[in-house]
């Protein structure tokens, strides 16, 4: 797990290296208007510390097509490095389906798939199905002790659990894992093996959702927490997914065998 900082220019001025931080993300463009004219110094910073990065778009409520050219025209000298966010809140929320255009067009342009942010409320409150399906991630807002509970995503990514003295969140992997969310999906080789496709015992790498279809279209309601080891039934796989069937309280419910979610035992 990574301790990951995001940073704009309402921090302007501050070193990297005075922070505690394994990661970073920075804002780089907003609507079709706005260039962060901090983001290439604090990347700079970032890549002399040796530092994971990534670097976000905020979207606002202009066409996402036109802010998304924006976006890969001012951050074309980090692909490859940096993780791709969606930054989807506040005055920027056109609904999901627009959403899932800005990140379609993201990943036809340049093979990366950029992960979208937003609260728990919204990531609970619209149909986000197709984005899910989509293989976007999740970087989930939520100012708290408690872990966020998202209904259609098996899992998250990031979870930002506080704004103060910064914005501060877990991303759930390692460097490596980073390295896959940044890197074009045409390089990476062996993305079959994305999944576990043997095994009858598992162990959730964090919070798994439950969910109530196979087609991961209704959440039961019900979560694994993390290190919860569980005994399946069978493998299952469709066009986007390789998952579990389990019985669990006397009914089928499924959960994805994603390897970033859940390890092997047996």
């Amino acid at each position: 797990m990574l301790k990951v900082i995001d940073l704009s220019n309402h921090q302007r001025g501050m070193s990297l290296d005075t922070l505690k931080a394994d990661a970073f993300i920075f804002k780089a463009t907003e609507g079709t208007y706005f260039i962060d004219d901090t983001c290439d110094t604090f990347v700079q910073q970032a890549k002399k510390l040796n530092k994971p990065y990534g670097v976000y778009h905020f979207l606002d409520q202009n066409d996402v097509i036109k802010q998304a050219d924006f976006f890969l025209t001012h951050i074309k000298g980090y692909l490859g490095e940096a993780i791709l966010v969606l930054d989807y809140e506040e005055y920027g929320k056109q609904g999901a389906q627009k959403a899932k255009e800005f990140l379609d067009y993201v990943y036809k342009q340049t093979g990366v798939k950029p992960l979208i942010y937003m609260n728990e409320s919204d990531a609970n409150s619209d149909d986000w199905l197709d984005v899910v399906a989509g293989d976007y991630g999740l970087w989930v807002a939520k100012y708290s002790q408690n872990t966020p509970v998202v209904k259609q995503w098996p899992s998250y990514a990031m979870w930002q659990y506080t704004s103060t003295p910064v914005d501060t969140s877990y991303f759930y992997g390692d460097k490596l894992a980073w390295q896959r969310y940044a890197a074009p999906k045409k390089t990476i080789t062996q993305q079959k093996e994305a999944y576990h496709t043997t095994g009858t015992r598992f162990e959730a790498l964090r919070t798994l959702v439950i969910q109530a279809d196979e087609s991961f279209k209704k959440a039961s309601g019900m979560h694994f927490s993390k290190s919860t080891v569980f005994d399946i039934e069978q493998i299952c796989h469709t066009k986007t997914t390789t998952h579990a069937c389990i019985l669990y309280n006397h009914r089928k419910v499924f959960v994805t065998l994603h390897k970033d979610y859940v390890r092997k035992i047996d």
